[in-house]
């Protein structure tokens, strides 16, 4: 089950799962536009209250759904609190009520996380230390996986993307930097950034990150003790001056930039330590940056051009 499956890396996941002969389960408001899908139209806090018998003929729930970005948890913490961690707790009470649980698949972040991480690459056993509401919410989220696992012996496995991109990401959003920018230059308009340009990311084509998460679905912790969570990166840091050099050498000019004052909630740079990952998966990302951003503008162009 995708609960949140219509969204950018929910639609990619349940295509991936598909092609591997797996018939993805979506839960979400939106209907999927992938066809020969099973559908339920529900939300975090009454997904339990579905189809008596669906929770538990599942394997395994992808919980991909999260309601606010970095800047809206930002403006409105509370919310976020309500609409995100509190949902998801009145979701994992239902499971818990279930004689059998499916597997909880929690894709947290990798970009918001660990804060202003001490080493770079970060692994999976920095100290977290989140510095926006994003993270902070998300982490606390991990935190009452490993809660419920202890009391009512739900399995789960966290995902610590980077910063995903690729086609289907809207370029109209507020996060996504490279989904925005590309919007932006296929608008003609400007680009702003916040900051000198020197904030540094790890850009996740959004084709690994689907196939990162279908390869956690075959992962089973050995012991009680075993790794359970995975940061999935490009491994690759790249600053946002240097992401648009990067975009201009692939659509063939020039964007139009404009330098805004920093922000005291940008993490100054994260870039993913993925050997885990690499290990206990047999992951590591296959698409360099500049072939992603190929796909991405391509998709783009002709979305703009089709209005």
């Amino acid at each position: 089950m995708l609960l949140g499956g219509s969204g950018f890396i929910g639609a990619r996941l349940a295509r991936c799962l598909q092609d591997d002969g797996i018939s993805p389960v979506v839960v979400d408001w939106v209907r999927p536009a992938l066809p020969g899908v099973e559908y339920h139209a529900a939300e975090m806090r009454t997904v339990a209250d579905l189809t008596p018998g669906l929770l538990e003929s599942v394997e395994a729930v992808y919980l991909l759904a999260w309601t606010t970005k970095p800047q809206a948890a930002n403006q409105s913490p509370a919310y976020d609190l309500d609409s995100n961690v509190l949902a998801g707790l009145h979701f994992l009470d239902g499971l818990s009520k279930l004689p059998q649980h499916p597997r909880i698949i929690f894709v947290s972040t990798g970009g918001a996380i660990y804060g202003a991480p001490e080493i770079l690459p970060t692994p999976e056993t920095a100290c977290a230390r989140p510095i926006g509401a994003y993270g902070i919410g998300k982490l606390a989220f991990e935190h009452y996986l490993e809660l419920y696992r202890r009391l009512h012996g739900i399995d789960y496995v966290v995902v610590r993307p980077g910063n995903p991109f690729g086609e289907g990401q809207d370029p109209d959003a507020s996060q996504g930097a490279i989904g925005v920018f590309l919007g932006k230059v296929a608008r003609g308009a400007q680009i702003n950034i916040w900051g000198d340009g020197r904030v540094v990311r790890d850009y996740l084509y959004v084709g690994d990150l689907a196939d990162g998460l279908r390869r956690v679905l075959d992962y089973r912790p050995a012991t009680v003790d075993a790794p359970r969570v995975f940061n999935l990166g490009s491994g690759e840091g790249v600053s946002l001056a240097q992401l648009v050099a990067r975009i201009a050498a692939v659509v063939g000019r020039e964007p139009d930039v404009r330098y805004e004052p920093a922000r005291p909630v940008d993490v100054p740079a994260i870039v993913l330590d993925c050997t885990r990952a690499r290990e206990l998966l047999g992951w590591s990302a296959a698409t360099p940056l500049d072939e992603g951003l190929a796909r991405t503008w391509a998709w783009v162009r002709d979305a703009w051009a089709r209005g």
